[in-house]
Formats: C-alpha cells, structure tokens, sequence
C-alpha cells in the first residue's frame, strides 16, 4: 500500500498572476475528501519564466533527488519534447496544465503525460468565427509583441477564415525596452485605424498592458466608432474591475461563468470556500477538475496500481463547472461550452450578457498542423507568466 503519492509542481513566476500554484491546489484539495489528503502530497519546485532549460533541470531533479510519483505543474507545449524522455525512461506519469496559448500537438506526444487546459485558444477560435459573422471581413488584431508571439492570434484568425472571411490585418506593436508597450504609444495606432476604418478591432494584451489598452481606447473615442473584440483574459474579472469606470462595451467569449447557477458550479463554489475560504479563480477551477478525476482513481493509487491509472485516465471524464472534460490530448479531447458575451459597465458595475454560442474547433481538425507550422515565435514560458 503507497501511503503518499508525491506531486512534484513545476511552479514559474507570474507578475500577473502571482497566486496561480496555490490558487491550483487549493482547487485541487477541495475536490478531495478530506480523509485522503495525505494521499496526495505536493513538492512546488521554481521554474523562473519556464523555459526550456528550466524545465528540463527541474523535472530531472524531480525524478532523480526528490523520487516523485507525478511530475505536473505548468508546462508549455513547446517544451514538452525535451522533458518527456525523463518521464518515460523513469516510467512516471504527469499531468500538465496550461492556458491554452497553444494549440495542442495534431498526434499522441506521450502514452504517459495527461493534460488539463482552460484551452484559450479555443475561446479565439469561436470570437473569430462569430465576429466575422456579426462584423464581416476586413477587422484588425492588435497586439504587443508578447501576446502576439502564441497561438491566440492564429487561432481567432483561423475561426474567421473558416466562417469565410477573406482579408484580416495584423498589427503588432513595436517592442520597447523600458517603459510601457502601449501607453502615451497607441494612440498614433488608433489615429491610423480611424482612417482605415476596419469593421472590427480585437485586442489582446495581458496584465497591466490590457488595463492601460482599455484606458487609451476609451481616451480614443474609438468605442463609438468601432466594434471592439477582447480576449478571455481581458474580460476576465480580475481585469474588468479594474476599468469598470469606463463606458465602454464589448465583446469576447467565455468558457467558464463564475455566476453559473449549474450545479457542478455551485458545488465547486462551496467546496472552495469551505476548504480554502477563497473566490475560485480558473486556476483553481484546473485544479479542481483534476482532484474530481484523482478523486475516482483514489483505490488505485492506493494500490500503486500506475497501469490501470494511465489507463482510465486515456478514457475517463468527469463533469465539472465548465462541463464534460476529459485529460488525454487525442482527437476524442473534450471540446468547451464557450459563450459569446456582450460587456459593458455601469455605475462602476460590469455588466456580462451572454448574446450566442461559440463554435469549437475539434481535435481531429487540419488546421492544427497549419498553426503550428506558421507560429516561429518560439516563446517557451506558459502564457500569463511574465
């Protein structure tokens, strides 16, 4: 009988969101009954920015110094290949998680790595396709360096190609050394969209970035002339209570609503604040998705029975506050529920509407292999960690 399972977290450094790992596995403790979380033991090792030789150096430590069971943590995609050797030749599993500023690999990268993604991309995905249809063609993404450097721009110009848009512009601001990336820098940007007059901007920029976006495109007055598209990110809480007094409206797409009165929702709701006395963000919904499938394979990790827990976790789902998920990157993935929402602000309030359903990319989908012969950028830290 195994009496501790050890989780070795590969844990990177994020300005923006610098309680994700606890924020994680408050999530993921509060889907286990309280019996068994001894069961499970976490060992945060520091990453940095999570680049490759980071990475590589941690799970090798791990494996070898620290003897975990699981290597997991937040890992982009582009730097699997150099870690999963370690895995399979130790014969460990892990599970990874990330945002979703990648598309997945379009094949099987390992029989022994697992994942669970808040899947952004996909969210770009669905606004392309639905802002092509609403807007029509000849839109515009703007964005810094960083975030134009992932797959979130590819995929929301993927989604609008295939509901038939034709043309789309892409402006990337020019990177400065010091001092901020968009403010006291736009507005020479806006003065050119208001005389090329696209049928849509989308937005994406994170952090401190996307709040200083929102405050120069206000000053624009280009919220009355043109339709405005942001990310998840942009139109997550965090960020909207921080720009809420400004009159602006518009649109992006969610797979997650907090307020949702489902009961999976509420139930991880109330198991977070029982357990951890905190507001669920989408890192601790990750982490809460992931104990309800740890949850279930409980008797085998009791039994240290890894073969029938690599095996179930190929096949199993569980139902969670974001719907079906699944954790094996194949072409039976499990799509999100997105939907479309209309945004704006009052009295220092925000106000969400949901206007429409997105439309998912499935895993099978060729535009997998196009996306990722197209990006170059090589950005190795997951998104968000910066």
């Amino acid at each position: 009988m195994n009496n501790n399972i050890k989780i070795g977290f590969l844990t990177p450094y994020s300005s923006i969101y610098p309680e994700m790992t606890p924020s994680l596995i408050s999530g993921f403790y509060s889907a286990i009954p309280e019996q068994y979380h001894h069961l499970f033991q976490f060992i945060p090792e520091y990453v940095g920015q999570g680049g490759d030789k980071a990475i590589t150096e941690a799970v090798n430590k791990l494996l070898n110094f620290n003897r975990v069971d699981i290597v997991s943590g937040f890992v982009s995609y582009k730097v699997l290949p150099s870690i999963i050797p370690s895995i399979e030749n130790r014969q460990k599993m892990a599970l990874f998680f990330d945002v979703g500023e990648y598309i997945p690999y379009n094949h099987h990268i390992s029989e022994a790595v697992f994942n669970n993604s808040f899947q952004m991309w996909q969210s770009e995905f669905a606004l392309g396709y639905w802002t092509y249809k609403q807007f029509g063609d000849k839109g515009i993404v703007l964005t810094p360096i960083y975030d134009g450097g992932y797959h979130l721009q590819s995929a929301f110009r993927q989604g609008a190609e295939m509901a038939g848009a034709k043309e789309m512009d892409f402006k990337v601001l020019n990177y400065l050394p010091e001092g901020s990336q968009v403010k006291g820098r736009i507005q020479e940007v806006f003065s050119q969209i208001r005389i090329e007059k696209p049928s849509f901007i989308h937005a994406l920029f994170c952090g401190n970035e996307a709040l200083e976006f929102y405050d120069e495109f206000y000053k624009s007055g280009l919220n009355k002339q043109i339709p405005l598209i942001v990310s998840a990110h942009m139109a997550s809480d965090e960020i909207l209570k921080k720009v809420s007094n400004l009159d602006l409206k518009f649109y992006s797409a969610s797979m997650w609503n907090y307020n949702s009165q489902e009961k999976a929702n509420l139930l991880f709701k109330k198991r977070v604040s029982d357990f951890a006395g905190q507001k669920p963000d989408f890192y601790t919904l990750l982490g809460y998705e992931t104990g309800l499938i740890f949850e279930r394979l409980i008797p085998e990790f009791l039994n240290g029975n890894w073969t029938e827990i690599k095996k179930r976790l190929k096949t199993e789902t569980i139902d969670g506050p974001r719907g079906k998920r699944s954790f094996f990157l194949n072409s039976e993935y499990a799509a999100p529920l997105i939907d479309i929402e209309k945004i704006g602000f009052h009295t220092n309030n925000v106000n969400k509407i949901v206007i429409g359903q997105g439309t998912a990319m499935k895993y099978d989908h060729e535009t997998y292999e196009k996306i990722h012969k197209e990006n170059v950028s090589g950005w190795q830290n997951p998104y968000l960690c910066v």
